[in-house]
C-alpha cells in the first residue's frame, strides 16, 4: 500500500504550493483489504453473512449500488438502522486491486456521468454526535468531504466477486444511534467515551492506482480537486 499522505501530495515536484484542496479518503483499512459498508434488508444481509458475499434472491445486481467507506455515513443514510429495508448494516471487505479496479471504472461527478460507475464527495458525518437540533443523524462535517462510490451492473458484479469477508454491525450502528438521541451533552459523551473501543479505526487510504488514477478522483492536484474544492466547504459549526 503506498501510505503517502494525501496532505503531501497538495505540494508538487517543485514545491509549488497548491491553492486548494486535495480530498482524502478516508476508511478502515489493513494490507488484506479495504472495508465498506451498506445497509441492507434482513433477507440480504442474512443470505451475505451465511454465504460471505452478496446474493440471493433479494439482491438486485442490476441496479446501481453504493458503497461507502464512512462508517458515519451509512449511519446518516440509513438513519442508523431505521429507515425502512436499511435495517441491518454490513461491514463488507475487498482487496486493495479489487478497490483500485472499481475507482478506475468510475467518473467523479456529482449528479452526473459516470455510465459504470461514479464517484462523489459530500459533506462528511461525524461519528461523535450528532447534527444540533437533529438527534436522528451525525453530524455534518462541513469542512471534510467523504467519498462515495456508484458501482452500475457490470462493476457491481466485480465489486460482489472481490468480497473478502462480511460482518453485520447493526448493533454497533444502533448504540451509536442511541447515543446520539441523548440530550443532555456530559451524558452523549461519556457513553460515546464508553463505545469509542468499538467504532472503526478510519485513516488516510491511498488506492493502488497510477497517477492520473488519483488526478482523477480529486486526490491529487488536478480539474476534479480544483472542482470539488470549488463546491465549498460553507461554515463549519
Amino acid at each position: 500500500i503506498n501510505k503517502m499522505s494525501i496532505k503531501e501530495a497538495v505540494q508538487q515536484e517543485d514545491d509549488t504550493v497548491i491553492p486548494y484542496r486535495v480530498q482524502e479518503f478516508r476508511a478502515e483499512w489493513d494490507e488484506e483489504g479495504v472495508y465498506v459498508y451498506q445497509a441492507f434488508k434482513d433477507s440480504i444481509a442474512n443470505w451475505a453473512l451465511e454465504h460471505q458475499s452478496l446474493g440471493g434472491p433479494d439482491f438486485r445486481p442490476m441496479r446501481m449500488t453504493w458503497i461507502k467507506p464512512s462508517f458515519a455515513w451509512v449511519l446518516y443514510r440509513s438513519g442508523y438502522g431505521r429507515k425502512h429495508n436499511q435495517e441491518r448494516i454490513l461491514k463488507i471487505k475487498i482487496g486493495h486491486a479489487a478497490m483500485a479496479e472499481l475507482l478506475l471504472q468510475c467518473t467523479c461527478g456529482h449528479g452526473h456521468g459516470g455510465t459504470k460507475g461514479r464517484v462523489q464527495w459530500d459533506p462528511e458525518r461525524d461519528l461523535s454526535c450528532p447534527e444540533p437540533g437533529k438527534r436522528g443523524e451525525p453530524r455534518k462535517m462541513l469542512r471534510t468531504r467523504a467519498i462515495q462510490i456508484g458501482l452500475s451492473k457490470d462493476l457491481s458484479e466485480v465489486y460482489v466477486k472481490n468480497i473478502i469477508s462480511v460482518q453485520d454491525v447493526t448493533v454497533l450502528a444502533k448504540e451509536v444511534g442511541e447515543a446520539h438521541s441523548i440530550l443532555l451533552h456530559d451524558r452523549k459523551s461519556n457513553v460515546m467515551q464508553e463505545i469509542l473501543y468499538k467504532l472503526p479505526r478510519e485513516q488516510v487510504y491511498t488506492p493502488v492506482m497510477n497517477k492520473q488514477g488519483l488526478i482523477d478522483l480529486g486526490l491529487l492536484p488536478g480539474p476534479t480537486a480544483m472542482e470539488v474544492a470549488a463546491i465549498g466547504f460553507g461554515k463549519a459549526n
